[in-house]
């Protein structure tokens, strides 16, 4: 069966996963992933936090703490 089933060339792979290597490193990407990354870690830690003012400015600080991480350390800076 398995010669049945043509394989790819690797210049369409190649491409593909360019491609998708675009989509996952784009910003807009990362942030809608810092935005549930944030949001789940709030919602595992709701028994630690006392009230909902508490739980949103918990949420609030770690996606700007996030954000700045990303921008600071990994953001890729155009030096053209």
């Amino acid at each position: 069966m398995r010669f049945l089933y043509k394989r790819p060339r690797i210049e369409d792979v190649g491409e593909e996963l360019d491609t998708l290597m675009d989509v996952m490193a784009s910003k807009t990407f990362i942030m809608i992933d810092l935005f549930w990354l944030c949001f789940i870690f709030t919602l595992f830690l709701s028994p630690v936090l006392a009230t909902m003012k508490i739980s949103i400015l918990f949420f609030t600080s770690s996606f700007v703490f996030f954000n700045l991480v990303y921008f600071c350390f990994f953001y890729p800076i155009d030096k053209s």
